[in-house]
């Protein structure tokens, strides 16, 4: 049985940890901030762009497998990160890395906890135009890209407050799944389900799953 413990910092920063065994799916990823994330509101029905799902370029990809990958430090495990893929319509064409103590509390292999107001003020800096379409996406290292509980009931809270900055926008979220460290062939990133991607690099697995705010899954196309 999972234990959860729930902590609540002086900044409205909310933290959700969760035990579980290394093979696990991962839980307790999806951690939220900010006093607007916890204000009651009802998730608003996916837009048309977003029931069209995703597409996602080979350069956006390699920015994913950079961004994940660039948490490596010698004889130290992975932590989790959180990261935003941007666009407009169905079309990813940015990748925003949050490295910053404004948005990114504070990470371990287990979870991570973020500001989420911040992610959209970070968004907003470094797009001329604010995009419509905003992908939150963490990372599960040595876990499998499927939400938790703690994820699913995160995600909701999570996407109200970025409609409360970027009104109308389409809202998706994305579970980045990480191998561990090992020699092997880079192979070519491909489609293996309706809404999951799955390369490698010479190093690392890298499976990634999108979903729209209610858990359910969102098609995902790779721009050859």
């Amino acid at each position: 049985m999972k234990r959860i413990k729930v902590g609540i910092g002086g900044n409205g920063t909310v933290r959700i940890k969760l035990k579980k065994t290394r093979k696990a799916e991962r839980a307790g990823t999806a951690e939220t901030g900010g006093s607007h994330a916890m204000r009651p509101a009802s998730p608003a029905p996916a837009t048309a762009a977003g029931s069209r799902g995703l597409t996602l370029s080979h350069p956006i990809l390699s920015q994913m497998e950079i961004r994940v990958e660039s948490v490596f430090r010698p004889k130290e495990p992975d932590v989790e990160v959180v990261y935003a893929l941007t666009g407009y319509g169905t079309s990813v064409d940015h990748l925003h890395k949050f490295s910053s103590g404004e948005v990114i509390a504070h990470a371990t292999p287990e979870m991570v906890s973020y500001v989420a107001e911040k992610m959209v003020e970070h968004i907003r800096a470094e797009r001329a135009e604010m995009p419509n379409l905003i992908v939150h996406v963490h990372s599960h290292p040595l876990g499998a890209p499927a939400l938790s509980d703690v994820d699913k009931g995160a995600m909701p809270r999570v996407a109200a407050t970025i409609r409360a900055a970027v009104p109308g926008a389409t809202v998706l979220f994305g579970v980045h799944a990480v191998g561990s460290e090992e020699r092997r062939p880079r192979s070519t990133p491909e489609r293996v389900s309706e809404n999951q991607v799955r390369w490698s690099s010479i190093t690392r697995t890298h499976e990634v799953a999108f979903f729209d705010e209610q858990g359910d899954p969102v098609e995902v196309r790779i721009d050859w």
